[in-house]
């Protein structure tokens, strides 16, 4: 893997905002469109021989001849190891989130619903692991939804993970001591997700809680709608 060191401070901006782009359009990203959109101190032929160096490094691929360019799993830690950050949640999802909390009074019903408008709220799916054989997701629409989704072999896959998501939470439980985030690889919902993972403690007892998405997923909204949960409960 390159070493991320290698890139100036333009490659990494340029990176920063391809990622960014993705994340939002589900589409290949043109140097013509992010010079006007983000660079437009920059010519679209500058910016487009910085996407081909980007590519001859590893974080950028070409799905198509005449296409944009799209970050690859390399790209997205990149992102993560240098530009995670929280955003600022609306009052009006605060207000959401507390009114679930303040209406329910039995612990597991309550984080059953908060888990309910965390997958409304990002998109995704939402795991709670009560223990390593008690578990309860919800949100599977919303991710099959997404773009992504349109291939049947990807839905295939993941819908294998899905069905042995048993085992795949007996294996994680254990592993899961704080914040996580797995993609490419290391994600055990295969190379083309992104989960993010964390630890609960309610009531002295250990509780799991999972976001699944397209690998392309908005880290940065669905970790401050973690964290917020987190605090919530």
């Amino acid at each position: 893997m390159t070493n991320i060191q290698s890139l100036n401070k333009r490659k990494k901006n340029v990176l920063k905002k391809i990622v960014e782009e993705y994340i939002k359009k589900a589409k290949p990203i043109s140097s013509g469109f992010l010079a006007k959109k983000d660079f437009p101190q920059l010519s679209s032929a500058t910016v487009r021989n910085e996407m081909f160096d980007l590519a001859k490094r590893g974080f950028l691929f070409q799905p198509h001849t005449s296409a944009g360019k799209i970050p690859t799993i390399q790209a997205f830690k990149f992102f993560l190891a240098n530009f995670l950050s929280e955003k600022e949640i609306s009052d009006r999802i605060k207000k959401r989130f507390l009114e679930i909390k303040n209406k329910i009074s039995e612990s597991r019903k309550k984080i059953k619903e908060l888990a309910k408008e965390l997958a409304r709220q990002t998109k995704g799916a939402v795991i709670v692991a009560f223990d390593k054989d008690d578990y309860f997701y919800t949100g599977l629409s919303y991710l099959f939804s997404q773009p992504e989704f349109n291939n049947i072999s990807f839905v295939h896959n993941l819908s294998e993970v899905i069905d042995h998501l048993d085992r795949v939470m007996s294996n994680i439980f254990d592993q899961i001591k704080g914040r996580e985030i797995f993609i490419g690889e290391d994600s055990p919902f295969g190379d083309k997700c992104g989960a993010i993972f964390d630890r609960l403690e309610i009531d002295d007892k250990k509780i799991i809680l999972g976001l699944l998405g397209p690998l392309r997923m908005d880290y940065n909204k669905n970790l401050s709608l973690m964290n917020l949960l987190k605090k919530i409960l």
